[in-house]
């Protein structure tokens, strides 16, 4: 009997709500569809079986049932880590042709959910990562028929790693770009929309852009961070870098960005991008130099206020209650914005506890200045948990861009508290 290779499901768990869409009395359902990315292991002209859980998450009676269907698709990965699907984004390294689905059109019912099976046959010349995407449309109708004329996506990622031999990771540092602030006369800021004072916020920061090129067959998940030098080499300043997406898969590029909005002194400074992997301890490294005259040195202190060298992060629910039954798991999430000016680099965790029921789907993040992410969370309440009040806190620990010599502390601890009450 053929053995099934290991399948490594992503800590992630994707969920689409979709609106409620009146149209010729039909309503569209909510669908949840988990998990986002799963990753699959196969040895050469082997085959490896995955699954794509897909569920109607809306219970009224009065919902009609959610057509869904799921298509194999090719993607790509820009620079900057914007996705693009679709036939004419095939690639050298895609795994479509080698993805078969059990089925590929289903209907839920409200509060229904269906696993769907798939199947990866890879090639005996196959080595190395390869890539394609389960996409799930719903809410689509047939020519003529009446009903929701309405059709929403969402992806699943399936990331195929080869195992022919050891592989071992393969970047390269193409390209560091450094944007100086530029300072342009005009209307006062208190006198501009929110967000036009953000534009010009930016302008007037310093903006470091590196990119890594992906060089090897498997793919690298990278973090990044740049430091500023002075003439002595002392450290003076630290920069996180953030990207959307930071698994830059073979043959790819991605650029990963930092803003620092605090002044520098005139002078000439050592900038040092390196850029690590999750996965390894390889590092790479690229310096260049960074010159501040004096006149930019005066325009800079002169147009940054303290506003500047404050970052803040707000979270959406500031805590999370909950009231859940006995052998009930569910998922839960909550907003980070950075309300700042500066990048951020954060590190999550859960506070130590008795009870093991919370995880986190992820550990880590970076943030541009006002952007935001999601914090997906996972419970699962054992069937035997008795009545009480159950209560954790995530714990984030953010770094922030800034100079050292001004910022007294560059990482700052925040606390999410996550309540479960079980009758």
């Amino acid at each position: 009997m053929e053995r099934k290779a290991q399948v490594r499901k992503a800590t992630g768990v994707g969920l689409v709500t979709l609106l409620i869409f009146v149209l010729q009395h039909t309503v569209l359902a909510g669908l949840a569809v988990s998990p986002v990315t799963q990753h699959i292991e196969v040895k050469p002209g082997k085959k490896a079986s995955f699954t794509i859980s897909l569920e109607n998450n809306q219970r009224d009676q009065k919902t009609s049932p959610c057509p869904v269907k799921i298509k194999i698709l090719d993607f790509k990965v820009s620079d900057e880590g914007v996705l693009s699907f679709g036939p004419e984004n095939k690639h050298e390294r895609s795994a479509a042709d080698w993805i078969s689905l059990d089925t590929n059109e289903i209907t839920l019912k409200p509060g229904e959910s269906k696993t769907i099976k798939g199947t990866v046959t890879a090639p005996l010349d196959a080595d190395g990562d390869y890539w394609a995407s389960a996409m799930v449309s719903m809410g689509e109708t047939k020519e003529g028929e009446k009903g929701v004329q309405v059709k929403l996506r969402t992806a699943t990622g399936l990331f195929i790693r080869v195992v022919r031999r050891t592989h071992v990771e393969r970047g390269t540092i193409t390209d560091v770009n450094v944007i100086i602030p530029a300072f342009e006369t005009g209307p006062l800021k208190k006198e501009l929309s929110e967000i036009d004072q953000y534009k010009i916020n930016e302008k007037q920061s310093l903006k470091i852009k590196a990119k890594i090129k992906n060089e090897g067959l498997i793919s690298i998940k990278s973090k990044a961070k740049a430091y500023i030098y002075n003439e002595n080499m002392k450290k003076i300043a630290t920069v996180p870098l953030y990207v959307s997406r930071n698994n830059v898969l073979p043959g790819d590029t991605r650029w990963f960005t930092g803003i620092m909005s605090q002044p520098l002194p005139a002078g000439e400074y050592r900038l040092r991008v390196i850029f690590s992997s999750e996965d390894s301890k390889r590092q790479l490294m690229k310096d260049t130099e960074l010159v501040i005259s004096q006149d930019l040195a005066d325009v800079w202190a002169k147009n940054v206020g303290n506003e500047n060298n404050i970052t803040k992060l707000e979270f959406a629910p500031e805590k999370i209650d909950l009231k859940l039954n006995p052998g009930r798991n569910t998922s839960i999430s909550f907003q980070i914005k950075n309300q700042g000016l500066n990048t951020i680099a954060a590190n999550c965790r859960i506070e130590k506890s008795e009870h093991d029921w919370l995880e986190l789907k992820t550990s880590d993040f970076t943030l541009a200045p006002n952007s935001s992410t999601s914090m997906p969370c996972s419970i699962k309440v054992p069937a035997d948990a008795k009545a009480g009040v159950y209560k954790w806190s995530v714990i984030i620990e953010m770094e922030e861009s800034g100079l050292e010599s001004t910022t007294k502390k560059q990482t700052v601890q925040y606390s999410v508290p996550i309540t479960i009450t079980i009758d």
